[in-house]
């Protein structure tokens, strides 16, 4: 009997203890990637939609070495939107190399809402606050109208432009943001209206002109007594020459409002995150 309660007891302690660890080890951050980089659990793009969004995705990623993961869920769960984000991206190790560099995009449909959560690289470097905002900018209205793989795609661009700006050593931030591209119909619009512009006036200025016949002589254009000519001088007398002192309005414009950056905020995990989140 002795022996019997004392396996149950060791039976137990053993059950016991794997009840408390196995938690921990399940919310373990794993060394690789465990899903793809785009997962659409809500089912918002076609098989054709998803293929080439997925490529796009995986060769931003690989050319840049910093994952770009778009993922598409029904409900929250009950947590907010940049926690909801975080997680995903930490437990199910998303991330490249060593430092876990990266971003993920979290659309969740139950809530109407976004987040963008980001890491290493991708929050030290490439993308700040600024770069954020302008980003949340160009897709969420596109988010809002129901095309969502357009909003993928936009968002999806806008990292490519991001990362290549950032390769560059000048990533965009406050004072250094992408400037609004123009299309090419516009340009061509502006020239042939400006064309017709300058033709009417001078159209209607040469019309003006039909009065005016041409003279042998530069005689004929002269008025009679309207040309007098004098003879003056200048003489130096004094030079007063005052300083004055003119600040810089650009660095202090610049200085007053801050040099950008990225906030962050810590994640169940306990790493730092940056990022930025809607509703749509």
């Amino acid at each position: 009997m002795k022996i019997k309660k004392k396996m149950w007891y060791s039976l137990l302690s053993v059950l016991w203890i794997f009840i408390l660890v196995f938690p921990v080890m399940a919310s373990e951050i794993p060394e690789e990637r465990q899903k793809p980089l785009l997962v659409d659990e809500a089912g918002l793009l076609t098989e054709e939609e998803s293929s080439a969004l997925l490529n796009k995705l995986e060769d931003i990623s690989r050319r840049y070495e910093n994952e770009v993961g778009i993922v598409t869920v029904n409900s929250l769960e009950g947590k907010t939107a940049e926690a909801y984000a975080d997680d995903y991206y930490d437990y199910n190790g998303y991330g490249y190399g060593e430092n876990d560099d990266g971003l993920l995009l979290l659309i969740s449909m139950g809530e109407r809402e976004w987040a963008i959560s980001t890491y290493g690289y991708s929050h030290t470097t490439a993308f700040t606050d600024a770069g954020l905002e302008y980003i949340r900018g160009e897709f969420q209205s596109k988010l809002s109208s129901g095309e969502y793989a357009k909003a993928f795609n936009c968002f999806a661009d806008q990292c490519d432009d991001f990362l290549r700006q950032a390769a560059t050593g000048e990533p965009y931030d406050v004072g250094n943001m992408p400037k609004a591209k123009v299309s090419p119909f516009w340009l061509y619009t502006d020239l042939v209206v400006a064309f017709l512009i300058s033709f009417g006036r001078v159209k209607a200025k040469s019309g003006n002109l039909k009065s005016v016949k041409k003279q042998e002589s530069a005689k004929s254009y002269e008025r009679s007594g309207s040309l007098s000519l004098q003879r003056s001088t200048d003489s130096f007398v004094n030079r007063i020459v005052t300083q004055r002192t003119i600040k810089n309005e650009k660095d202090s414009s610049s200085s007053s409002s801050g040099s950008g950056g990225s906030s962050s905020h810590t994640s169940s995990s306990g790493r730092s995150h940056g990022g930025t989140s809607g509703k749509f």
